[in-house]
């Protein structure tokens, strides 16, 4: 009897025991620290992992980093809709500071797991600190093997995987006996396709032409809004307009009628003119590297450009000049051709020549004052051939 009691008593103080220590509850054997799991005990590393849905993940699955057992899971709580979990890593292991969470299944028909690994195309860099927690945005689970099979069942049983062979048959059928077009089909569409990728550069090109359009648009919102308030009371305008516009545009169109008319009727004189105008204009032509020295001549009278260029140095110059408009004068030149030309006409004389000397203005001294003698010649010379034909009065009666 008293060892029946002594083992009573053994039993109700060791379920006292774990019932504190479990806090009144217990969640069976998984729900303890087994002997013998990875990352238990002292020294180990504890993490905090947050996972939308933990699938059947257990208490006590493995923790694994690139297929390779460093902890296990410990205790898991519910926080804000999704579960937190609690992972110890045994001592010596480091976790990358970018890793990710992901809930798998081992095999087939295996236990799930948790993996710690760095997403595929990045390096793994620094470390998580002890107690630090994976967010909710850096985890996932994978499928379970059940939910995969309920999956395809869905798609076999329910989807239209059993009438992948009526298509099948139906394509066979459309396309026997029209192969030739089919290859004309697919050589025309491959050039087709060649001819957009060729013109990729010109496509890309339009569509930022386009969007810079947009953008001037976008920044002129302003100015089309008032035109378009603007423009319905034009419109009216011409609404109203209209009968004036239709009578001038017929009246445009009598005005067409009857000039095409005369056009034919004087197309014959009108080319006879032009082909007579052909030669003038042609002279016209060839004098035309001499008419531009003329007019740039004009513009600089009586001195040429070149003169101005070389000879005035300053924005002024001093010009001593006599204008000849006596009557022989112009007789012998400026009137030379017509009714009152005179070729040989006597000139008045200039200062200081001889026969200005001589000359008088009075027209009753004609014939009647001699001309000065000549000067004497010197001694051994020959006498002096007159200077000036010039006679001594300007021959008016």
């Amino acid at each position: 009897m008293s060892g029946s009691l002594l083992v009573r008593r053994v039993l109700a103080i060791s379920s006292g025991v774990v019932l504190t220590a479990t806090g009144c509850a217990f969640d069976g054997l998984n729900s303890l620290p087994l002997p013998g799991s990875v990352g238990r005990g002292p020294g180990a590393t504890v993490y905090h992992v947050e996972i939308a849905n933990v699938s059947t993940l257990e208490s006590n699955a493995p923790v694994m980093i690139n297929d390779v057992i460093v902890g296990s899971v410990g205790r898991m709580t519910v926080k804000d809709w999704h579960a937190n979990v609690e992972v110890s890593v045994q001592p010596g292991v480091r976790v990358p500071a970018n890793a990710v969470a992901s809930v798998g299944q081992t095999s087939l028909l295996g236990s799930m797991h948790l993996q710690l690994n760095v997403p595929l195309g990045q390096i793994p860099s620094g470390g998580l600190e002890p107690g630090a927690t994976i967010p909710l945005s850096r985890s996932s689970t994978y499928p379970s093997t059940e939910q995969t099979l309920s999956s395809l069942s869905v798609i076999v049983n329910g989807g239209g995987l059993g009438q992948i062979g009526d298509i099948i048959h139906n394509v066979n059928d459309a396309l026997s006996g029209r192969e030739e077009q089919i290859r004309s089909l697919l050589t025309r569409l491959d050039t087709f396709v060649g001819t957009i990728d060729a013109q990729r550069d010109k496509i890309v090109s339009a569509l930022h032409g386009l969007n810079r359009l947009a953008d001037t648009v976008a920044g002129r919102r302003a100015v089309l809004t008032e035109a378009m308030h603007t423009i319905p009371p034009a419109l009216d305008v011409l609404v109203r307009e209209r009968p004036r516009i239709a009578a001038a545009l017929k009246q445009l169109g009598i005005f067409s009628d009857t000039a095409v008319g005369l056009v034919n009727d004087a197309q014959a004189d009108l080319v006879r003119n032009l082909q007579n105008l052909g030669p003038t204009l042609r002279s016209l032509a060839d004098v035309g590297p001499g008419l531009n020295a003329v007019l740039a001549y004009a513009t600089t009278a009586p001195f040429t450009q070149n003169f101005i260029d070389r000879a005035v140095r300053g924005d002024y110059v001093n010009l001593f000049a006599e204008f000849d408009i006596t009557a022989p004068r112009m007789k012998r030149a400026l009137l030379m051709g017509t009714r009152w030309g005179e070729d040989g006409a006597p000139l008045v004389p200039a200062p200081g020549e001889p026969a200005y000397l001589g000359y008088t203005k009075d027209p009753l001294g004609v014939g009647v004052i001699p001309p000065p003698p000549p000067p004497a010649p010197h001694a051994g010379l020959e006498p002096a051939a007159p200077t000036s034909d010039v006679p001594a009065t300007d021959g008016t009666g």
